[in-house]
């Protein structure tokens, strides 16, 4: 197993644990029961997957569950124990902060405590309460962000609206979850957010989702709409990192490989949400599946690169 950094992986702070007690959430919106998770946990499963660094974030549903002043104070509570455990471990986490979106002002002021306190980055959901990433309303926090030259990884969440009896019997996860990266995505795109915001370097879930996809249809949009024609989709997507959670190869990978270069692609276990022995097979099929110098890139280089570290 060759060592690697983690750029994708979760963890439940004490605080998120007593919001989903408050709320009484048992199931996520994956449809998953609420995994335990400790340090010690968290070490162990790096230990299998040869993982010297993860960077930690909190995952779905997140933080804002309909009261502001509720996700304010959890977001701070869960942004506070992040910054601990780096104090703790230096040499094995990161941790990738929470906002109360979308509480514009609520948000910028988080962003400001935790670049003062030094957090790795910021995680956000691809929508809060139905907001989209690049929803007008949020440029405030992007413009923070870009201030910042913050390291920001996105992650999805349930759709804003899902087609009624559409996925009764499918996890979220399977194919919707895929569905709002890409819609955030080209929603993103479309209002210039990295045109505008240049500075921040975000990093795209599960191999870009069905962006990969969906580049060359995408593309052909500028021509059909004059209005369009400052939109680079093909550009836009060759400039953002990826990092390669979930079951990417061979097809994904291999599709990923035709919109980004190798020097823009990150590893991801997806630790927590997906069990040990998963990860595991996982873990092995990439190893197999990656040449020498694209694991040296995905697994180490790249990632230092992005963390200011050396590995």
């Amino acid at each position: 197993m060759k060592e690697r950094i983690d750029l994708h992986c979760h963890y439940l702070p004490p605080a998120y644990y007593e919001l989903l007690r408050r709320r009484d959430i048992r199931i996520l919106d994956g449809g998953m029961k609420i995994p335990d998770w400790t340090p010690e946990i968290q070490l162990e499963n790096m230990e299998r997957l040869a993982v010297k660094y993860a960077c930690l974030s909190v995952s779905s549903p997140h933080l804002h569950l309909g009261d502001p002043v509720e996700a304010a104070e959890t977001a701070r509570a869960c942004n506070e124990y992040g910054a601990q455990l780096m104090h703790v471990y230096p040499e094995r986490f990161g941790a990738m902060a929470s906002l109360p979106l979308p509480e514009t002002e609520a948000s910028v002021r988080e962003i400001r405590y935790c670049t003062e306190r030094r957090l790795t980055g910021f995680a956000l959901m691809t929508n809060s309460r139905g907001v989209y990433l690049g929803d007008p309303r949020l440029d405030p926090v992007m413009e923070e962000l870009d201030r910042a030259n913050a390291l920001v990884s996105i992650h999805p969440t349930a759709p804003g609206a899902v087609p009624e009896g559409c996925c009764d019997t499918m996890p979220l996860p399977f194919m919707e979850f895929f569905f709002d990266t890409s819609r955030t995505i080209v929603n993103m795109i479309l209002h210039r957010i990295f045109q505008r915001y240049p500075n921040i370097r975000f990093i795209v879930p599960h191999a870009g989702a069905f962006l990969p996809i969906l580049e060359d249809r995408l593309s052909g949009i500028p021509q059909i709409f004059p209005e369009m024609a400052d939109v680079d989709f093909s550009g836009s997507l060759a400039g953002l990192y990826y990092d390669l959670a979930g079951v990417v190869m061979p097809k994904q990978f291999g599709n990923l490989k035709k919109v980004t270069a190798p020097g823009h692609l990150v590893y991801g276990s997806d630790g927590t949400f997906s069990p040990p022995p998963l990860s595991l097979r996982l873990a092995e099929e990439m190893d197999a599946g990656l040449t020498e110098e694209e694991a040296r890139l995905i697994y180490l280089d790249n990632p230092g690169r992005l963390l200011g570290k050396m590995f």
